[in-house]
């Protein structure tokens, strides 16, 4: 409790003045003396405790104070905080990402959170609410709503989207749609530091609900394998989080098949990682270790692999244009550049480009000719014509200039010509060929050619049916084969997941695991994965920053006023004091 007018202190002078004039006042007491000589006496035994017998004998000074310092009470405007709506805008800014996924009881975090989301959107009925999901791109659901069954109605349909929360991108948005009126913004997560509110902004009250909950966690760090001349190999990282010993059980499973292939039991100490390696697996094209032990957190108890050439290594024959390397680089690979064959270790585990044509016979891997230098160019001229294929469903190379190009491979197939000569060609393995130097073309000069050399690159890779690794809700554009059907996700369970038109548009899962893409009739598998930030658990005190000015109605915020039940009582001492004084009578 507290007192909103402590100003009006000074009125505690009116009940210390009826004090002193109760103790100091003449009163005189009728009394028989039988003779002078006891009068003396008589008079000493009446002022030994004048105070303390005033006190006791007069009801009506009790009532009179009483009454007073009520009234004093009441004009120091006493009040009880509570929870209030401190402006008629609420944010509630929710964290979907997998970590909310922890467990405490019977309800997982998100579901708690769920639950004072609702409490509050039920306290604040009528007021405007608006809610924005986290996430690399955070998305507003509702924008100021003040009916309330479609703000419930919103939350209930709120999930788990595994996505990592990016909350910095989320706390930039909520400011932008607050700023201008302000609002009463809650965040619901796992844990938001306070450094987060280094700079204050005026009108935002920032009230963060942390998980004050520490958990027990246990994760597969990282998980790897790869096919081996005697099968596969996989090696996987946990790390213990808690602190305590913890034991369990990995088990290693085929996952498109579901087959339990090796498990081994691990037993880990407080807050340390710990390595175990399996061997002598069978080769596999997709492989899964399921976390079999007691902690909060199961969603990072499983990790997926897809084993296949995912190299992001490219081999650039130093012979080539600067510009190819250039290119390599803009869409992300590693370059090294050099003599291919000084690299012949290497091309194992990287992708090859040169314009050497022995390089077609050898290994088993594809890779990419950039022109022949056992041949010599002869001279085109017209419009490059292409084929309805993969390479080109990202970017057309209609309008490029090509002055010469190199003869043809026998019975390699044409996916694009001009002047009735080959100029691109695939190999029945795979290989990618332009029939001609960069330097004979303005190809560098078009966005086309990053966007080429990136379809190439993704098809090499590509070939073991592997159509890569991504993270919840990831948009990345996929090669597809440029159907009219588009492209579509199912479960390992061939549960329908949702279809895209083109590989353009591609946004993988949000659930982690290993899907099934059906691109023209061709069966190929991805992968999602956890982030690793997504497999550590945090908690921490939940805390509120910042204030909402009062607004024009002068309401206070967050103070519930007691003073007018006291005003009954003062009435009734009145009242009282009125009956008590009328049945003594005045004195004369």
């Amino acid at each position: 409790m507290g007192f909103d007018q402590l100003s009006n202190m000074w009125t505690a002078v009116f009940p210390l003045a009826v004090l002193l004039y109760y103790f100091f006042r003449k009163k005189y007491v009728t009394t028989t003396i039988s003779s002078t000589l006891f009068w003396e006496n008589s008079m000493r035994e009446t002022k030994v405790s004048p105070y303390l017998k005033n006190l006791q004998r007069n009801a009506l000074f009790y009532l009179q104070m009483a009454a007073l310092l009520l009234l004093l009470f009441i004009l120091l405007a006493p009040f009880l905080p509570k929870e209030t709506v401190m402006d008629s805008h609420t944010v509630f800014v929710v964290d979907t990402s997998a970590s909310m996924g922890v467990t405490d009881g019977d309800l997982s975090l998100f579901e708690r959170n769920k639950e004072k989301m609702i409490n509050l959107a039920e306290e604040r009925a009528g007021n405007a609410i608006s809610i924005i999901t986290t996430g690399k791109e955070p998305s507003l659901l509702l924008r100021k709503e003040t009916d309330t069954r479609a703000v419930l109605a919103a939350i209930d349909k709120l999930g788990v989207q595994y996505e990592h929360e990016h909350m910095a991108r989320s706390i930039d948005f909520a400011k932008s749609i607050a700023l201008q009126d302000g609002a009463d913004v809650h965040i619901f997560t796992d844990f938001l530091d306070r450094s987060v509110f280094v700079e204050s902004v005026s009108g935002i009250t920032w009230t963060v609900h942390n998980n004050e909950s520490p958990s027990v966690n246990i994760a597969i760090e990282k998980f790897g394998a790869v096919s081996t001349v005697d099968g596969t190999e996989a090696i996987i990282k946990l790390s213990n989080q808690s602190k305590s010993k913890q034991s369990g059980k990995v088990i290693i499973k085929n996952e498109l098949t579901d087959e339990s292939l090796s498990e081994q039991e691990f037993s880990v100490n407080e807050e340390a990682d710990i390595l175990l390696s399996f061997k002598g697996l069978p080769l596999l094209s997709a492989v899964s270790a399921v976390l079999q032990v007691q902690d909060d957190y199961q969603t990072d108890n499983e990790a997926f692999v897809m084993i296949g050439n995912e190299s992001s290594e490219v081999i650039v024959d130093s012979q080539l244009h600067e510009l190819v390397k250039k290119a390599f680089e803009a869409i992300g690979l590693t370059v090294t550049t050099g003599s291919v064959k000084k690299n012949a270790m290497a091309r194992d585990q990287a992708m090859l480009v040169t314009n050497d044509p022995s390089f077609l016979l050898e290994g088993s891997d594809p890779i990419l000719l950039l022109g022949r230098n056992d041949s010599s160019t002869e001279p085109v001229s017209g419009v490059v014509d292409s084929v309805n294929d993969s390479l080109f469903t990202i970017a057309s190379i209609n309008d490029i200039y090509v002055s010469a190009v190199y003869p043809p491979f026998e019975g390699y197939t044409t996916l694009a010509s001009i002047d009735g000569k080959p100029f691109i060609q695939r190999s029945q393995r795979g290989d990618i060929i332009v029939l001609s130097d960069i330097a004979l073309t303005d190809w560098p000069l078009h966005p086309s050619f990053p966007l080429f050399i990136w379809s190439t690159a993704e098809t090499l890779r590509s070939a073991n049916e592997n159509v890569g690794t991504f993270t919840p809700n990831e948009r990345k554009a996929v090669l597809t084969s440029g159907g009219s059907d588009g492209i579509e996700i199912f479960t390992i369970e061939d549960k329908y997941v949702v279809s895209y038109p083109n590989g353009r548009s591609f946004v993988a899962p949000s659930v982690p695991g290993v899907y099934k893409m059906i691109d023209g009739g061709t069966e190929k598998y991805l992968s999602v994965q956890l982030e690793p930030n997504e497999k550590v658990v945090s908690s921490g005190m939940s805390y509120r920053i910042g204030f909402v000015e009062v607004d024009s109605s002068g309401k206070e915020e967050g103070k519930s006023m007691i003073g007018w039940l006291f005003l009954l009582p003062v009435l009734l001492l009145l009242l009282i004091e009125w009956e008590v004084q009328r049945r003594r009578g005045y004195p004369n």
